[in-house]
């Protein structure tokens, strides 16, 4: 009986050493990483490093992508998201390294997956009117604005977003109405009272 406490006991002290050991790799990789050492704050954690540790893959996906090794930032991002399918944390980190590998397509992909788990999730959707804007696919990038706008009516950037698609989309009035409200929220701002002084 005895023999068997003890095992237990050493298990235990065991597992709370590790997790000791992870603390404080994190904490020396946020100490690399306010220095700019991001190759050191890697090391910190591949030293306690587990697949199955979400957090410890959202943060090396993270310090990849500030390392410029931006193949294993999404390898990483991606086995994050493996780990915990309902979050979008990992999913909005994916981002970086797709857009800094150029892959819009993905980008979007991800954006609408992370909608299908949070419907209402603004940044997501502005973000989507922005590339949908850039892409000249302007009933996409209305489609994308006008949440954001019910739940944020007053918001600056979404109001003139929507007026210059409007703009494009030909829809003139409506154009008028977002670039009023963006200068009513900042009447200083010099390019969205140049776009309604040109309709």
């Amino acid at each position: 009986m005895k023999t068997s406490i003890l095992a237990i006991l050493l298990l235990f002290s065991g597992a709370i050493s590790a997790q000791d050991a992870v603390i404080e790799a994190f904490e020396k990789s946020y100490a690399y990483e306010a220095r700019g050492n991001y190759a050191e704050a890697v090391k910190s954690l591949e030293a306690v490093y587990s697949e199955t540790s979400y957090p410890l893959n959202l943060r090396l996906g993270w310090l990849q992508y500030m390392k410029g090794d931006f193949i294993k930032s999404k390898s990483y991002y991606e086995k994050a998201i493996g780990l915990e399918k309902s979050g979008i944390e990992a999913r909005l980190g994916l981002i970086y390294p797709l857009t800094a590998l150029n892959n819009q397509d993905e980008v979007i992909d991800v954006y609408h997956d992370i909608l299908q788990i949070d419907p209402a999730n603004t940044y997501c959707h502005y973000q989507l009117a922005v590339i949908y804007f850039q892409r000249k696919e302007y009933s996409d990038a209305e489609e994308h604005l006008l949440p954001v706008l019910r739940l944020y009516p007053f918001d600056f950037d979404s109001n003139a977003l929507l007026g210059n698609v409007y703009v494009k989309m030909g829809k003139i009035n409506e154009a008028k109405t977002r670039y009023r409200l963006a200068l009513q929220y900042n009447p200083y701002d010099e390019g969205i009272r140049e776009a309604l002084s040109g309709l």
